[in-house]
């Protein structure tokens, strides 16, 4: 038998600006950045993120299972920590652990969301930028612009030269995406597609990160607080990401000698083989549960700031399993 597990892609497009820290600085750059791929140095939000994120929203739609199965595993205080029920959709999709109670995993794996298409002003309006190396990833071939040049979608109307923020560049050959790729992704962000050269996509997109300064107001006089001026990353508005999630076969499991979300007993013994455990509507179950959580993301939002307009990300194609 060939076990094939259940992969979902998901494109998200950010509604405000996105920012998920690392709780350092960039020396006379920001006092909070934001996570980023050590390799290519491009902004990402990392999976714990989302698993986090989706997983608390889960539960708030659980009869019975918010807070205790929103949070942490281990009881402390009066919060009773996870159920670890073999039932529970939120224990069984995200993991439970309660120390010498027992653990388990969870059957849906989060990838990071990485970056895909990024905004940028131009003379020509807003356009959005990516590369081969991204496309690539997204099995999507395009040739990279020669030295100096970048090639733009349809959409973009400009003759000679495109200015990307403050860079200069000369138009190569014209590029097309087919909108099948990218299901969810809004046609006209298609449309206003800008391909660079891998080498000059991380400088773009971070030299046009959203910095925003906050400051902390004494309430006594009303003014800035001194000392409190701070400023902060984000990833722009009309930002373009994509993750993955991966979700196992509960009959691949036992938690307490039960099948997860079903009521088929299981052992740990050689001899009971996985055709006795199924077949089963586990995975689809897992599934709906992780899109419960990803749907409140459009309007509760991920990352921090959340209360100075930061942080909503809406996850396309969620009725439809998100596209491959």
């Amino acid at each position: 038998m060939t076990y094939q597990p259940d992969v979902t892609k998901y494109f998200a497009l950010a509604l405000d600006p996105i920012h998920v820290g690392t709780g350092d600085m960039h020396l006379g750059r920001v006092d909070m950045s934001i996570v980023r791929e050590p390799g290519t140095n491009l902004p990402k939000i990392p999976g714990t993120s989302l698993a986090g994120a989706c997983r608390t929203y889960a539960a708030m739609q659980e009869e019975g299972k918010f807070p205790r199965c929103a949070g942490q595993g281990q009881a402390k205080g009066n919060y009773e920590g996870h159920c670890g029920n073999y039932n529970c959709p939120i224990c069984v999709t995200f993991g439970f652990s309660k120390g010498e109670g027992g653990s388990f995993q969870g059957l849906a794996q989060f990838s990071d969301a990485r970056l895909v298409f990024f905004p940028v002003h131009s003379l020509a309006g807003p356009v959005w930028v990516t590369c081969p190396s991204v496309l690539r990833d997204l099995k999507v071939d395009e040739n990279e612009p020669a030295d100096g040049q970048v090639r733009v979608a349809s959409g973009v109307k400009q003759s000679g030269r495109l200015n990307l923020g403050w860079l200069m560049l000369g138009l190569g050959n014209a590029l097309s995406l087919d909108n099948d790729k990218f299901p969810g992704v809004p046609p006209e962000i298609l449309n206003r597609a800008v391909l660079v050269s891998d080498k000059m996509f991380s400088h773009i997109v971070n030299d046009n990160l959203e910095v925003r300064t906050s400051v902390s107001i004494d309430p006594q006089t009303g003014a800035a607080a001194d000392g409190a001026l701070f400023t902060y990353e984000a990833l722009p508005r009309g930002s373009v990401l994509v993750f993955e999630v991966v979700i196992s076969d509960p009959k691949f499991y036992c938690i307490s000698g039960k099948v997860p979300l079903s009521d088929k007993n299981c052992t740990q013994s050689s001899n009971q083989s996985i055709e006795e455990r199924g077949p089963s509507n586990g995975k689809k179950q897992v599934k709906e549960t992780v899109e419960s959580g990803l749907r409140l993301f459009k309007t509760l939002g991920i990352g921090g700031m959340n209360t100075r307009g930061m942080g909503r990300l809406c996850v396309q194609k969620l009725n439809a399993g998100g596209g491959q």
